[in-house]
């Protein structure tokens, strides 16, 4: 594994499951100052780093990090309970976002919907393509669902903490169809 790719798995780890392997005590929204972490993370590396090096990989990634004011949090995926700033209105909701998942799943989602599985919150992709990179964490056959965004969001709030994810706390079966069967 890529020494990058190692270093944004910790600070993942740290920011969204196990901010006490680091001394850390996230805010309610699941900031911490980001100096902390990046002693932190200098600390726990088994291999030299430095705060330049891990400060970088977090930048470079606004898709999952966000620095604000001297603070850094994971924008999503968060194990324990993070706030919100404000669920979008109706107008900004897409009609239709994506959750890719493994076809074994399947079964269960389309009897019980999307629920967040130790997770805050169920994730849903803007796009078919982020979906199923999403997916493809876990050994498939995988599945890319159809979510009927918009008509969702009349009734429980969604949230978008990055460009191309948006959360919910659960998503019913009602609201799921299945978009295609992604094999091998």
């Amino acid at each position: 594994m890529a020494r990058r790719v190692r270093i944004s798995k910790l600070v993942s780890l740290l920011l969204r499951h196990r901010p006490d392997l680091g001394g850390l005590s996230p805010d309610e929204r699941g900031f911490v100052p980001l100096d902390d972490l990046l002693d932190s993370v200098v600390k726990i590396m088994r291999e030299k780093c430095s705060r330049e090096e891990v400060l970088d990989v977090i930048m470079s990634d606004e898709e999952r990090f966000e620095v604000v004011d001297g603070m850094v949090r994971a924008r999503y995926g968060h194990s324990f309970t993070v706030t919100y700033d404000r669920s979008l209105p109706l107008d900004e909701v897409p009609d239709i976002l994506y959750h890719g998942t493994t076809l074994s799943s399947l079964g269960s989602i389309l009897r019980e919907g999307l629920k967040p599985m130790g997770r805050g919150y169920v994730h849903l992709s803007l796009t078919k393509e982020r979906a199923l990179k999403v997916a493809k964490r876990r050994k498939g056959p995988h599945v890319i669902l159809r979510i009927r965004a918009r008509d969702l969001a009349r009734y429980v709030p969604l949230y978008r903490p990055s460009r191309l994810t948006f959360l919910v706390k659960r998503v019913p079966p009602e609201y799921i169809e299945v978009e295609e069967v992604v094999r091998g």
